[in-house]
């Protein structure tokens, strides 16, 4: 899906939705958006249905996802896999390569996936002299961790029925920081079957689900655009709230403290 989201991001368009993303914190100086471009200079398309990484491969690149989507899973003895997360535009793969590079999952793609590809090693040098950039980055990792939680939480305490409104806003917010929203539709490469995977449903009731969710004209759903028609709704049925996904204490109180430290 090409970026048409213009009304609903201001950041500019033409620019990679990593630096998006980290520009949706604060604005980036021309010598971080600099070094930032640089992690983009390697770049790759993979194309839908690859398998990206398998489970206990040992790896030495991060991949920054620019177009497409993929998916992190494992596969269990009884042929059955659990969905972990969603690997979307602006997010990285594989971010602790350094010190973790053998993986204890599987990534594969949903649909035709460009990566720039760069040596972990570059983190170190960056946030030797970008320190703001490594505090973007602990913003990203600090984030993940707080989804992975609320996955945790959206299978083992929530209903079906607010597990998908819970899924649904969580993608949507994700995909509006980086710019790939149209007003409130997004692009949904992902079948019932996966959804079902990631949710801990089986595709029948999976199908169930978002049927009533389009009963009660909260969603709909065409083709593979999906439409949130009342967010504040689907947020009260998911009891959602969206600051796991933007907390961040401003940065300017940060450096602050870093100066006080230094002092």
């Amino acid at each position: 899906m090409e970026n048409n989201a213009s009304q609903d991001n201001p950041l500019t368009d033409d620019l990679p939705p990593l630096l998006r993303k980290f520009g949706y914190l604060q604005s980036l100086s021309p010598e971080e958006a600099d070094l930032l471009l640089k992690m983009h200079a390697s770049k790759k398309t993979i194309a839908k249905g690859k398998v990206l990484l398998r489970q206990d491969d040992i790896h030495k690149y991060c991949f920054i996802v620019t177009h497409g989507w993929a998916y992190r899973y494992s596969d269990l003895y009884d042929g059955s896999r659990q969905v972990i997360n969603y690997y979307l535009p602006g997010d990285i793969i594989s971010p602790f390569a350094l010190v973790m590079p053998r993986v204890n999952y599987a990534v594969a793609t949903i649909s035709s996936v460009r990566v720039s590809i760069y040596k972990p090693e570059y983190l170190m040098e960056l946030f030797a002299t970008q320190p703001r950039l490594g505090l973007f980055y602990a913003w990203m990792l600090g984030r993940e961790d707080s989804s992975m939680a609320e996955q945790i939480i959206r299978i083992g305490r929530r209903s079906a029925y607010q597990r998908a409104a819970h899924l649904l806003l969580e993608l949507y917010h994700r995909l509006k920081i980086v710019g790939f929203t149209d007003h409130r539709s997004f692009y949904l490469p992902v079948t019932q079957s996966l959804l079902a995977d990631t949710l801990g449903l089986s595709v029948v009731h999976m199908n169930r689900t978002l049927y009533r969710l389009r009963l009660e004209n909260l969603i709909k759903i065409r083709s593979h655009k999906i439409s949130l028609i009342n967010i504040d709704r689907l947020k009260e049925i998911a009891e959602y709230k969206g600051t796991y996904l933007e907390q961040m204490k401003s940065l300017y109180e940060i450096e602050k403290e870093l100066q006080k430290i230094k002092e």
